[in-house]
């Protein structure tokens, strides 16, 4: 089957893509090639086992160049919590007119289509259980506004015209995300601090909570989502996307300063920060996805952990100052204190 991937060249595009190429799909990937999220535009187009074009999810001009697949998986969005609180348009352009046009050529072309969505639409999570997906929408950010916004558009477009499939993420980590975007991941942060010796900072006390699931993982829920699309009667289905495993803020910390190679004298510390958007806890419940026969995650949080620091030590990424320097642009600005 052919199967288009927005932001097929991204993080979570190009694993995705691995596995659907083993499979024998034909792959085309729609893609702007943002250097904020490539690291290495040309070794990552490269890694694609497909057609790309080049081209933004938002623009109606860059679908237009697209010939009819069989599936849409619409990975393409803008992701930083707290960038977006003043990127406003940028991310409502991208997160939810992109989703829009997404829907709208999937119906167009009787596709299948699956849309990323973000764990980010429940806003504050629960301290006793994990988010279900019948849990309201609360979003505490402009990102998962737009997640929220984007799963509008997908209910308004497609329902009773095809099958589609949401899917709400948790923290996504691995070999191969952003090391130089100081707007998503604390992940890059501390790689960042740790390959220079220095200690890691902890906004907070420590004890928030969060759900981490590897990129393979995601990847194979994703092709599992493709071979099990629901009726169309029953679309939009919506599914959680995590590990089911709660970690705290200083587990993980912990868990990034064990995997360094050779091992590492850093320490924590807390910093008292706040910054718009952050939450105290995130955790997926999964039980609606395994009554379905979804795959469960493979990787525990502290595998994921030193999967991602020990097989990202070598690769270029940003200084330590390049979050730093965002957070006092984000002071400045009156989103953190």
């Amino acid at each position: 089957m052919k199967i288009l991937l927005t932001g097929g060249v991204g993080f979570i595009g190009l694993k995705v893509a691995a596995k659907l190429h083993s499979q024998g799909h034909s792959l085309v990937a729609l893609d702007s090639l943002l250097e904020q999220v490539h690291q290495d535009i040309e070794v990552e187009k490269a890694q694609f086992p497909g057609e790309i074009v080049v081209g933004d999810v938002s623009d109606a001009s860059a679908w237009e160049l697209l010939e009819p697949a069989g599936a849409i998986i619409h990975l393409a969005a803008e992701t930083g919590t707290a960038q977006s609180m003043y990127e406003t348009d940028r991310y409502r352009r991208v997160n939810v007119e992109g989703t829009r046009l997404a829907a709208e050529y999937a119906v167009k072309w009787n596709a299948s289509l699956i849309s990323l969505s973000s764990r980010a639409v429940y806003g504050e999570g629960f301290k006793n259980r994990g988010t279900t997906e019948s849990d309201p929408h609360r979003p505490l950010s402009v990102y998962g506004e737009t997640k929220s916004e984007g799963e509008r558009v997908v209910a308004d477009v497609t329902g009773g015209k095809i099958a589609a499939t949401i899917i709400r993420p948790q923290n996504v980590i691995g070999p191969g995300q952003a090391l130089h975007n100081p707007y998503t991941g604390v992940l890059a942060a501390f790689l960042a601090r740790l390959r220079e010796g220095k200690n890691l900072s902890v906004y907070g006390d420590g004890t928030a909570t969060r759900d981490f699931i590897h990129v393979e993982d995601v990847a194979d829920f994703i092709v599992w989502v493709l071979d099990h699309a629901p009726a169309i009667s029953e679309s939009p289905r919506i599914f959680n996307l995590g590990s089911g495993e709660r970690i705290t803020l200083d587990q993980l910390a912990q868990f990034s300063i064990d995997a360094v190679p050779g091992g590492s004298a850093s320490v924590i510390e807390h910093v008292d920060v706040k910054r718009a958007g952050d939450i105290d806890h995130a955790l997926a419940d999964m039980s609606f996805a395994y009554s379905l026969g979804a795959p469960h995650a493979q990787w525990s949080a502290r595998e994921s952990i030193a999967d991602f620091i020990q097989k990202s030590w070598e690769t270029p990424g940003a200084k330590s100052e390049a979050w730093d320097t965002a957070l006092e642009e984000l002071t400045e600005r009156g989103l953190a204190e």
